[in-house]
């Protein structure tokens, strides 16, 4: 295609673009990391002209809230469908885990993304994570039988366990090949499938 395709105008004209975009942009990720995503080579891999990607996505950032905000509703999604009280600590590992580009986008949300995205789309997606937040406070509360409230203290403290274990977990996913004998086990301690489930039960009082 020459970059020249008709400008998509209905909603869910708009809505189908949107996904192909994202759906690009996860493929250019895949290929070739973070720092390899540029406007341009995704505009290419989106067979979109430049100018029409911008009206979607203006900047590499904003592209990557978006990624955030879908995987996050994937993952409270499935939360929703398949988490049971007595295994929360695995499933909630393991639905994280699970879930295409969350955890380094996570780990990267506050200080690389949303600090350098506009107001408007900055503030759409918060309204979206805010929405997503809640229903996930809801399920816990459900599987936890406690009030509203203490389910969503307990999920701000899951959250910002999350966080931390995801931003320590970046470091961790070296090859151990490349490090020196005496660091391996230093980093192997953060990979966040060995350091997020100790948090989770610690929080939630369970063994």
């Amino acid at each position: 295609m020459d970059g020249t395709a008709k400008r998509a105008r209905s909603v869910d004209q708009k809505a189908e673009r949107q996904k192909a975009i994202l759906s690009a942009a996860r493929g250019l990720i895949s290929d070739l990391g973070f720092d390899g995503v540029t406007m341009s080579a995704l505009a290419k891999r989106a067979q979109v002209a430049k100018g029409t990607l911008y009206l979607y996505v203006r900047s590499k950032e904003e592209l990557f809230l978006l990624l955030f905000v879908e995987a996050m509703e994937d993952v409270v999604t499935r939360f929703e469908a398949e988490a049971c009280a007595d295994q929360l600590p695995e499933q909630l590992t393991r639905l994280v885990s699970d879930t295409p580009l969350f955890l380094p986008l996570y780990a990267r949300l506050a200080a690389v993304i949303e600090a350098n995205v506009a107001d408007e789309p900055l503030f759409a997606a918060k309204r979206r994570i805010l929405a997503t937040s809640n229903r996930f406070s809801n399920k816990l509360a459900t599987l936890l039988e406690v009030p509203p409230a203490r389910a969503e203290a307990l999920s701000l403290v899951l959250f910002q366990a999350l966080l931390g274990a995801a931003q320590l977990d970046l470091p961790s996913g070296r090859d151990p090949a490349t490090l020196p004998a005496d660091l391996r086990d230093s980093f192997a301690v953060h990979q966040f499938d060995r350091a997020f489930p100790p948090s989770v039960r610690h929080i939630l009082g369970v063994d």
